[in-house]
C-alpha cells in the first residue's frame, strides 16, 4: 500500500484494488514494483481508476503471456503505440486470453466488414460474448439490412455498446411498429 501511495495512487483506489483485486497487492515487491513500473510507463494515470485495473491485469501475467497478447494485437495490423493506446481506454484487454482476441477480430473483420482501427477505438467490445452479445446484435441488424429496413450499416458503438433498451428503441421497437400499421 505505501508503494501505490508513493507513486500517486488516491486511497479510494488503494482500497478498492484491496478489495476487488486482492491477489495483485500478494506479489513480491520487486515483481509488484517493476509492474507499477511497466504501467506508468505504458501511459496510465496513478491517479485514475484505470490505473487499478492495468495493474491488476498486467500483474497477473508473465512476460511472455503479455508477449503472446501484444503478438495477437499485431497480427491484426497493430503498432505497439496502438495498441497501448487501447489498453489505455480499456485496460480489460489486457486480460483477454489470446484465443478471444482473435476468434473477435476474425469475428469483425471478416463476417462483419469493420474495420480493425475501429475495433480498436472501441476496445471494449473485444470483452464481449460473442454468443451473448455480439452475434445476437449483429444478425439482428444484418437481418433489417437484408429487409431493406436498415439502409446503412451502423457503427459498433451503436450496434454493441449501446444499451440493450437504446438498442431495441433505434432498431425492433421502431421497427415493429411500422408494420403494425402497414408501413415498409
Amino acid at each position: 500500500m505505501a508503494i501505490l501511495r508513493k507513486n500517486g495512487v488516491p486511497e479510494s483506489n488503494i482500497v478498492t484494488s484491496l478489495t476487488c483485486y486482492p491477489r495483485t497487492m500478494t506479489y513480491k515487491n520487486d515483481r509488484f514494483k517493476q509492474r507499477l513500473k511497466d504501467i506508468q510507463q505504458m501511459g496510465f494515470d496513478p491517479s485514475k481508476y484505470l490505473f487499478i485495473i492495468a495493474l491488476h491485469g498486467f500483474a497477473s501475467m508473465n512476460k511472455s503471456t503479455w508477449k503472446q497478447k501484444l503478438e495477437a494485437y499485431q497480427r491484426w495490423g497493430f503498432s505497439e503505440k496502438k495498441i497501448l493506446m487501447a489498453l489505455r481506454r480499456y485496460p480489460w484487454s489486457m486480460t483477454l486470453y489470446e484465443k478471444k482476441i482473435m476468434s473477435h477480430m476474425d469475428f469483425f473483420v471478416k463476417k462483419m466488414g469493420w474495420e480493425s482501427a475501429d475495433i480498436m477505438r472501441n476496445s471494449k467490445i473485444l470483452g464481449f460474448s460473442l454468443e451473448k452479445r455480439v452475434i445476437p446484435r449483429c444478425s439482428a441488424v444484418r437481418v433489417l439490412q437484408l429487409k431493406g429496413l436498415v439502409e446503412r450499416d451502423h457503427s459498433i458503438r451503436t450496434v454493441l455498446i449501446k444499451s440493450d433498451k437504446s438498442l431495441l428503441e433505434k432498431f425492433v421497437t421502431k421497427y415493429e411498429e411500422k408494420r403494425k400499421i402497414g408501413l415498409p
